[in-house]
């Protein structure tokens, strides 16, 4: 089968497409045949050596959209034909994968298999960080930064879904309407207003209930300024800095909760709720994947070129 590859880390040039073995179908696994694969940031950790893969060569990506082909022995509960979504997959960038039955979700016909790649790991990302960690209830107030990237416009959706207040930050107008089209009440453009100031201004100086931080390192002490007595920041990411300094005294001041989360070692029964609600809504189109843009497979190394250079606005897709 044709999957795009890697023999060594390094930048986008290293992607290749080549002819690799299909891979063998186990009893409690489905065979997928794929139809697109999304990159995420994740993907350029790993291809960079920043994380470490398992051997050479690697097939890369771990979301994916496409059709069951195989069932393992095991599986009685999926059907051949069945169209489906998942992440935290490995090797997802070929034309076959194969995934445990129970980490696939099925995928409605309203939705296009590139929008059923391009929203696994960021809406799942963004369910586990409100549900999971958060625990958000109606009428909380909740900051979502980068709301007009893939994790952030997800967030920003299932937490109006939740029936939560939603604060969104951008950079431009630009990505300040992204927001406001996927639900956000407000939107903060933090390149021309202080983000501490227009949050007290927002919230009539009650502070925020939860903070999805995109980029702890940058932005902790901000957060335990807004954030209210007893109110939760749930730390999705630190790019810049992966030992940020910790305002320990403010922290404890506010009674704060400082909440990790990783979709990679998330629980099982996390997962599935997750996968299962997700699935429920993209059924009755109440959330929308945003895809920045699509690429072929041969076209690899353009889109992780395009992903690390944040040419785009949400997710970036590859299909076979």
């Amino acid at each position: 089968m044709k999957a795009v590859v890697y023999r060594e880390y390094g930048d986008p040039s290293v992607l290749k497409v080549e002819d690799v073995e299909k891979p063998a179908v186990k009893r409690s696994d489905v065979l997928i045949k794929v139809e697109a694969s999304a990159v995420n940031p994740v993907d350029t950790y790993f291809r960079k050596g920043i994380r470490q893969v398992k051997e050479f060569p690697h097939i890369p990506h771990f979301d994916v959209s496409g059709t069951i082909v195989e069932l393992g022995e095991d599986v009685d509960y999926l059907k051949k034909g069945m169209r489906v979504w998942a992440t935290n997959i490995s090797g997802t960038c070929a034309e076959f994968v194969t995934a445990q039955a129970d980490a696939v979700f099925p995928l409605p016909l309203s939705a296009s298999f590139v929008e059923g790649a391009a929203l696994a790991m960021p809406f799942m990302t963004a369910h586990l960080a409100l549900h999971y960690r958060a625990n958000v209830s109606p009428g909380e107030c909740v900051l979502v930064y980068g709301g007009a990237g893939a994790v952030g416009n997800a967030a920003i959706q299932l937490a109006k879904r939740a029936g939560a207040k939603v604060i969104a930050t951008a950079s431009n107008e630009e990505k300040s309407d992204i927001c406001l089209k996927a639900g956000a009440n407000n939107v903060i453009l933090y390149k021309k207003e202080d983000i501490v100031e227009t949050v007290q201004q927002l919230t009539n100086n009650s502070g925020l209930d939860v903070i999805l931080d995109m980029s702890v390192s940058d932005n902790l002490e901000n957060d335990l300024l807004m954030v209210k007595t007893g109110g939760r920041i749930v730390t999705i990411g630190s790019p810049n800095n992966n030992t940020p300094e910790l305002p320990w005294r403010l922290l404890n001041t506010k009674h704060a909760s400082l909440l990790g989360v990783l979709l990679f070692t998330a629980p099982s029964l996390e997962l599935k709720r997750a996968g299962d609600e997700i699935s429920s809504l993209l059924q009755q189109q109440t959330i929308t994947a945003l895809v920045g843009a699509t690429y072929s497979f041969e076209e690899a190394s353009k889109a992780h070129h395009a992903l690390e250079n944040n040419v785009y606005n949400g997710s970036i897709v590859l299909t076979p």
